[in-house]
Order: C-alpha cells, then structure tokens, then sequence
C-alpha cells in the first residue's frame, strides 16, 4: 500500500496490519507519483501484475475475484474497471463525474480507437511485463490517462470488467482532486496525445534505434503504407481532391488531418491530392468555380448588399460569391472523377513493393 502523505492515522492503522507493505510518503506527492513507485516496487519483486485499488470508498474488494478470474484467463491485458453494477445505498453519480467519465472517453477512442466505457475508472490490473517499461508524465491524476494512452499505443489489449458503483455522500466523499489544476493537467495530456495522434504516428515513436533519420524513415514508409488497399487509396487522393478545391483555404490541411483520421485513409495521398489548389493549378480553378457560379446565380446577385454602392465593391462581392458556390459544386465531380480515374491504376500498382509491408 502507497500512503501518500496521509495526515490522519492510516500510516499507522496500515502498519498494525500483517503481511501488507507500505511504502508512505511524508508528504503528499500526487496519484501519479504514487502509482509509479506502487509499480516499481512490484517489479523489483518480480510481480507479475499490479491491480490498482482507490482509497475513497468507491471500489469494493468483492470485484477483485473477477479481475483475477480475467487476469488468468489474459494474462497479458489490461483489465479496466467498469461502474455499471449498482450498489445498495450509492449515491447518485455527480455530474462532474458523469461529464469527465463521457470526455474520457470520447477522447480516448479518438486517441486509441478503442472504445471503453470508464476510462476514469482507478480500479486496474496491469500486466506489469508489458507496462512497466512505458514511460509517462505527470504526477497526479493525468498520469493514469497518460498510462491507459500509450499501453494502447504499445499493442496492448485493453478491456473492461463490470464493478460495483458506489458514490459516498458530500460528507463521506473524499477527494483530492483539483477541479481546475487537475483538468488542465489532464487536459494536457490529452492535447499532447491529440498532436501525436494527428501528426506523428505512434508507431515511428517505437523504432529501434536511436537516431531520428531511422524514425523519420520509419514514419515515411508508414505513412506510404497505411490504408493502401486499391479503394482506399483512390478514397484517399478523391478526398484531397475535394478539400484541395472546397473553399475553405486556410482551413484545408487541418480539416484534411481530421477527415483521413476519422476515414482511416492514406494521409500520404490525401495530401497529394489537396496540392489541386497550389500555385500552378489555382487560376485554372478559379476561372471553372466562377464559370460554374454564374451559370447557378443570378446575375445581380452582388447587389444584394443594399448599403454597398460601390460598383467595384459589387463586383468582387459577385465574384467571391460566384467562386464560393462554384467551387463547392465543383469539389464533388472533381473528386469522384479522381475516385474513378486513380482506382483502376492503383489496382495495378497494388503489387508493386510500394505497397507491400
């Protein structure tokens, strides 16, 4: 047991108790900090696993019977706690919980793609072989969602075990956490994971070596590999096509980013595909949108600015208009006629070593 400064009696009502090693801190160095040297202590003993089980009340030693049935059945998963078992005289959930467990979540399948009902939850058992070598920041609660991250990252599986749910009232409840420090720390995590996630695969974080031109290598021939199947491939370039020519210039790469994550295409390819919109192919664009714009507006559509007498002024607004609805009409032929074009001649590339593993 970790007694992480603890100013009441628990240092010494856990050292009257046989057979439990306490490790105390004289003062409070934060969840985080607690669990990294909970997971050290076990590994210099040679333990296998490590199951994680908070102080405040809300986990019961009943579901430790299902998470050591689970640990022998997959030694090699991470089991995470799921509060869904209701338990006799809980609490209704609070809404800050309610609304931290749903962010959790939802970030953590954006992160992961792995889809887990109480990322929050502290009630844990780790396969201490495959975690303990994962090196994360953070010293207070942010470290556990930092941890859950990058196990995934590792190729560890992770799944859930149904607990018990159990709130203790406003005046049984204890609790350190922060509400502002805390979310912002967790927040960083997060924001870090988001970057990694977007513009750094994972994969080129683990390369063996050392050096930054084998990862960089690395992560060009992941990047050349990743969803290369035919049709998702021809989806990839049609999507760059689409984004390269919607008019949301500024906008384009971030959103092309997200929408190849999301579609899990080839970002290599989208970003091939958005270069319709460089310098050399740009005046050709401008001149089909606005060609296309007036064929679908009508032809005083600029006056509709009523205050604006300014004949020039006029025009460019019925130019940017014009360009803007044309651009957008144009986006789809224009990307569907790549899907078309560009799928038949990936096919035949498809057994080419660019696109072999």
């Amino acid at each position: 047991m970790v007694n992480d400064g603890s100013t009441d009696d628990t240092a010494s009502i856990i050292e009257s108790i046989e057979d439990v090693s306490t490790l105390s801190f004289p003062k409070n160095r934060g969840k985080g900090e607690a669990l990294k040297t909970g997971f050290a202590w076990a590994k210099e003993k040679q333990y296998s696993h490590v199951i994680t089980f908070d102080a405040d009340g809300q986990h019961h030693a009943e579901d430790l019977d299902a998470f050591l049935g689970n640990i022998s059945k997959e030694p090699e998963t991470l089991w995470v706690g799921n509060r869904v078992i209701p338990f006799e005289g809980s609490e209704d959930q609070p809404l800050r919980s309610r609304f931290g467990r749903a962010f959790g979540n939802f970030w953590y399948k954006f992160f992961t793609s792995i889809k887990l009902n109480d990322t929050q939850c502290g009630f844990r058992a780790y396969p201490l072989r495959l975690t303990a070598s994962i090196k994360c920041s953070g010293t207070r609660y942010e470290y556990e969602q930092d941890l859950l991250i990058r196990s995934a990252w590792a190729g560890i599986q992770i799944k859930e075990i149904p607990i018990h749910l159990n709130y203790l009232s406003k005046k049984s409840r204890v609790s350190h956490f922060r509400p502002i420090r805390d979310f912002l720390a967790i927040s960083r995590v997060n924001s870090k994971a988001a970057m990694t996630r977007i513009f750094l695969p994972v994969t080129a974080l683990e390369v063996p070596g050392n050096t930054w031109r084998a990862k960089i290598k690395s992560l060009v021939m992941h990047e050349l590999r990743a969803h290369t199947t035919p049709k998702r491939a021809a989806a990839s370039l049609a999507l760059g096509v689409f984004f390269g020519i919607f008019p949301i210039h500024g906008l384009q790469v971030i959103t092309l980013i997200g929408a190849s994550i999301l579609l899990k295409l080839n970002r290599a390819l989208a970003f091939l595909g958005v270069n319709v919109s460089s310098p050399p192919f740009m005046p050709l664009l401008i001149i089909v949108a606005v060609a296309i714009g007036k064929l679908v507006l009508p032809p005083d559509i600029g006056a509709i600015a009523e205050n604006i007498e300014n004949p020039t002024i006029q025009r460019l607004l019925q130019g940017g208009l014009e360009f803007v609805v044309g651009s957008v009409i144009l986006s789809v032929p224009a990307s569907l006629m790549t899907y078309a074009i560009s799928l038949p001649i990936i096919r035949r590339l498809a057994k080419s070593r660019l696109f072999k593993k």
